[in-house]
């Protein structure tokens, strides 16, 4: 089969800017290895200069849109109609198109082929558009939880159909033995009483660079005796690909401001050859921003070679809370972050060996390559009808989570007290009757208060 392969976001040749572009060069490839003839089209920029190849999959930066988050489609008319007519021969060439992390409006440019869409960041206009308004055979999600809420969201709207939405999980290499650590270049060797943490992120705000350079200070100030260095990550020249990423001026300055100037250390956007090592460098990886995550590949790559990570308890991280090397934290609550930091950074060879099994076993490439193609590939069914369960019974959002009795919100980065609430999702496995004011008139007030806030939803079948 041919698969014409379309992403918003571009692709380069030598690094990965975000895990989706990984993951959709992890798939694009597997597919050319089981068979199948796949090309990619994306975004070009002034770094790129003609077609290339990534493992043997020919890469044409043809589609004139931004690539930058979150306005990828703010440009000129003769661009837009340019990027149509790109569009137009992929899906001519296709025998099915892929789009990947959807930002595509231009569907009538797609017209006669079969659509197949994966979500990766339902944070941005362009993904929550695309599930709401756009047609697609089937939708794709990096997990559980990232397919509930695009279900969940696409019900609360009124639509009374939606195609078939299938978790995938991204998958994850880990490599036989720990890699040979490798600090970046320009960055010195690790010292006899250095204390390394990794952020390797995009560098936006709610990706928590800010509660990194906290995390840090503080175990600076607890860890006396030791050198704490955070490494950070700076974008490559002229990339052009986030508009809220912080440049390196900004970086540097937030440092001074949080009295992290001699803690940061600012190093070149490294390319996936060179992850492996970076991570095996480093003491503890942290992952502790309000992003939410539809997987989060970050904290388990880094525990696939060799290095724990500490994450905040926001979206997808939550799928980690079983697994070893990976610590959850509320989000926010930089004293939790940073008693987790001194407890991972001695953390046992065993621990580690039995996070790497855990992950090797949980999140295998061979089965994401399989799931794709299989999606990809079969003839897809009808869309399924979304109903009501009962007009008096309300869920539990699921981009909000218990934690204690409080209830934290992915979406608004906020944790509110609801102990009456609590109980009561507790014992009734998260649902709850939209008025239960025979029962207690506190735990209806704090009913009527969640439902206002979108915390307990109408309760929706889908079949």
């Amino acid at each position: 089969m041919r698969i014409a392969a379309i992403s918003v976001a571009p692709i380069f040749p030598n690094y990965v800017i975000g895990g989706s572009q990984k993951i959709l060069a992890d798939v694009a490839v597997g597919l050319k290895n089981s068979g199948h003839d796949v090309q990619i089209w994306c975004t070009g920029t002034r770094l790129h200069d003609g077609d290339f190849e990534v493992g043997g999959v020919t890469i044409h930066p043809v589609l004139q849109f931004r690539g930058s988050f979150p306005a990828t489609h703010q440009v000129s008319p003769v661009a837009l109609a340019r990027s149509a007519e790109a569009l137009c021969n992929a899906a001519e060439w296709g025998d099915r198109v892929y789009l990947h992390a959807d930002a595509v409006y231009l569907r009538h440019a797609l017209e006669g082929v079969e659509i197949i869409r994966s979500i990766h960041d339902y944070v941005y206009e362009e993904a929550l558009l695309s599930t709401l308004t756009l047609p697609a055979a089937a939708t794709i999600a990096p997990s559980d939880y990232m397919k509930r809420v695009i279900e969940t969201t696409v019900a609360m709207t009124g639509k009374k159909t939606i195609e078939r939405v299938v978790a995938i999980p991204n998958g994850v290499h880990v490599p036989d033995t720990i890699p040979i650590p490798a600090l970046p270049d320009g960055i010195s060797l690790r010292g006899e009483h250095d204390l390394i943490l990794l952020f390797p992120h995009r560098p936006i705000p709610t990706k928590g660079v800010a509660e990194a350079i906290r995390t840090a200070v503080a175990v600076q100030k607890i860890e006396s005796a030791k050198n704490v260095r955070l490494l950070i990550p700076a974008y490559p020249a002229d990339s052009n690909f986030d508009e809220v990423a912080g440049s390196t001026d900004e970086l540097l300055k937030l440092a001074s401001d949080l009295g992290g100037v001699d803690i940061v250390e600012l190093h070149s956007w490294l390319s996936t050859t060179e992850m492996a090592g970076y991570y095996a460098a480093g003491d503890v990886t942290l992952c502790i921003g309000s992003f939410v995550e539809s997987f989060g590949l970050v904290p388990v790559e880094s525990v696939a070679n060799g290095t724990p990570a500490v994450c905040a308890r926001v979206g997808a991280f939550r799928q980690f809370a079983d697994v070893d090397g990976i610590t959850l934290v509320p989000y926010g609550q930089i004293d939790a972050s940073t008693q987790a930091v001194l407890s991972a950074a001695g953390a046992l060879e065993d621990l580690i060996e039995s996070g790497r099994s855990q992950i090797s076993h949980a999140y295998s490439p061979y089965s994401m390559i399989q799931g794709y193609e299989s999606i990809i590939s079969q003839t897809l069914s009808d869309e399924r009808k979304i109903e009501l369960a009962a007009d008096d019974q309300l869920s539990f959002a699921p981009w909000c989570d218990i934690q204690g009795q409080e209830i934290y919100d992915d979406y608004t980065a906020t944790r509110l007290q609801y102990p009456h609430l609590v109980s009561a999702l507790k014992a009734n496995a998260g649902l709850i009757r939209s008025e239960p004011l025979l029962l207690s008139a506190s735990l209806d007030a704090e009913v009527r208060h969640a439902k206002e806030l979108g915390i307990l939803i109408p309760n929706y079948v889908i079949k």
